[in-house]
């Protein structure tokens, strides 16, 4: 299993493309450690995507095929790029979790997620709405097109993907993030020590 994170919103740019180890994975139920170097710390959201079977070099017709749920995926990074190597910073542990996994056919029912970001005496720190701009079907096809020519996809790959117009979120210790469906359903929440 591996994590396949896109930085760019357009999956034919091979370069910006990043591959972290599963044990970059932050274990649901568990916190996220806030670290004591690399100075401020954020939250950036992506579009999590679950890979359901092995394949490579996957058609564009065949996309659809490999995917079978998504989810609302965060990254825990510094705020300062280059306070910590890049390469460092990809195979840290427990720096990337996602949400409870929404089977494909129901995402859309799902959307906007309302994202919360609130400390420990439940003031809010910081609050966005995910959407869905454009059809995101034939964004995660490309995704998984262009994924496949450079690896093979395996069953439990997880391909984040951004999400356009918003950027990392500052965190502090003691802050606990939660993101809720439209039918007001909490998919994802993590405390931050």
């Amino acid at each position: 299993m591996k994590i396949i994170r896109f930085i760019d919103t357009d999956p034919h740019v091979v370069s910006d493309v990043d591959f972290h180890p599963d044990s970059a994975l932050l274990l649901p139920g568990r916190p996220m450690f806030y670290p004591d170097f690399g100075g401020r710390w954020v939250a950036v959201p992506y579009m999590a995507v679950h890979v359901n079977r092995l394949g490579k070099s996957v058609g564009l017709k065949f996309a659809s095929r490999y995917y079978d749920a998504v989810s609302v995926g965060l990254r825990f990074a510094p705020a300062e790029s280059g306070a910590i190597l890049p390469g460092v910073l990809s195979g840290m542990d427990s720096t990337i979790t996602h949400g409870e996994w929404i089977p494909a056919e129901q995402w859309r029912s799902m959307f906007p997620l309302a994202c919360r970001c609130v400390n420990g005496g439940d003031e809010e720190l910081w609050a966005i709405e995910l959407k869905i701009s454009g059809d995101l079907t034939d964004v995660i096809d490309r995704a998984i097109v262009r994924v496949s020519e450079l690896t093979t996809l395996r069953m439990g790959d997880v391909l984040l993907l951004p999400v356009p117009g918003t950027d990392g979120v500052a965190l502090s210790p003691r802050t606990r993030i939660t993101a809720t469906g439209a039918d007001g359903r909490e998919i994802l929440s993590v405390k931050v020590v």
